[in-house]
């Protein structure tokens, strides 16, 4: 199981079970009690770091963080999950000096290269 990331005490807590994720302070969003179950996050880009597997806490909100650092568009706010999702930039090498990986063009029929 994940950790508890935000506090939360009604029936939508299903993955943890109703009561068991704290109580939440007033005025907060319920329903936010973890992060769910695990998924794997996989990013394909030309500035991939080649052959590296990251061992950071990423969710699905990591991809809207990125986006916003980016491109200096700031937090959506209203206690969105973005401002505490993990950072995916140690996923990418933007360092021109380093060699990109060549392009890879699959066959849609077999999946091979």
């Amino acid at each position: 199981m994940g950790p508890i990331v935000n506090q939360s005490n009604t029936p939508d807590d299903s993955l943890f079970g109703p009561g068991n994720c704290g109580t939440a302070a007033a005025g907060t969003f319920q329903g936010r009690c973890g992060f769910g179950p695990r998924q794997p996050f996989l990013l394909i880009s030309p500035w991939a770091r080649q052959n590296y597997v990251d061992h950071g806490l990423t969710d699905q909100s990591s991809t809207l963080r990125f986006i916003e650092d980016n491109w200096e568009l700031g937090r959506l706010g209203g206690q969105s999950t973005d401002a505490g999702a993990g950072s995916v930039l140690r996923l990418f090498d933007f360092d021109e000096r380093h060699h990109r990986a060549p392009r890879l063009v699959l066959n849609p029929l077999t999946g091979t290269p």
